[in-house]
C-alpha cells in the first residue's frame, strides 16, 4: 500500500484552507495516513484551540471506519446498528466533515475539517480530495445504517 505524499498533503491543506477562506473561517484541517497517524495539520490565526482535536479525530474516524463521519453518525444514532459505539473510543468523532482518503479503492488516510458550519467543513475536505486527485464519491457500505 502506498503512503499519501508530502506533496498531496501540502496540496490538500491548501484547496481546503482556500475554500475555508473564501466561506471566511478560521478553518483547521487535519490529514492522517492509513494508521490514523498525524501527517498535516493547519490550524489558522484564529482557529479555535479545539478544532485541533475535533478535525483530527474526523479524520481519524474516517480512515477508522472507511467512510465519511456523516455516514458513521448514521450508524450510531439510536436506532442504528452501531448504537453507541462513538462511546468506546476517544478518537470518534461523528460529526461531518470528515472522510476517508480514497485512490482507486485503496484507503490511504483521513481528512477531517473543523472550524465551520458542517457544510463548511465537508466542502473543505472534498476540494482537498479533489485538488490532490482522490475519491470524492462514496458509497454507504451499510445502507441500512442510513435511515
Amino acid at each position: 500500500m502506498r503512503e499519501i505524499t508530502l506533496k498531496e498533503i501540502r496540496k490538500m491543506l491548501k484547496a481546503a484552507n482556500k475554500t475555508a477562506e473564501k466561506a471566511g473561517k478560521p478553518s483547521t484541517i487535519a490529514i492522517v495516513d492509513f494508521g490514523g497517524h498525524l501527517r498535516g495539520l493547519e490550524r489558522p490565526e484564529g482557529g479555535r484551540i479545539a478544532n485541533v482535536d475535533i478535525a483530527t479525530k474526523k479524520a481519524w474516524t474516517a480512515i477508522a471506519f472507511k467512510r465519511p463521519t456523516e455516514m458513521v453518525r448514521a450508524m450510531t444514532l439510536p436506532d442504528g446498528p452501531a448504537y453507541g459505539l462513538q462511546h468506546t473510543d476517544e478518537r470518534i468523532c461523528i460529526v461531518a466533515g470528515g472522510f476517508p482518503i480514497v485512490e482507486k479503492g485503496a484507503f490511504l488516510g483521513g481528512i477531517g475539517t473543523s472550524g465551520g458550519t458542517l457544510q463548511e467543513d465537508i466542502d473543505c475536505c472534498l476540494d482537498a480530495l479533489k485538488a490532490a486527485g482522490f475519491d470524492t464519491e462514496f458509497a454507504n457500505p451499510n445502507p441500512v445504517a442510513t435511515k
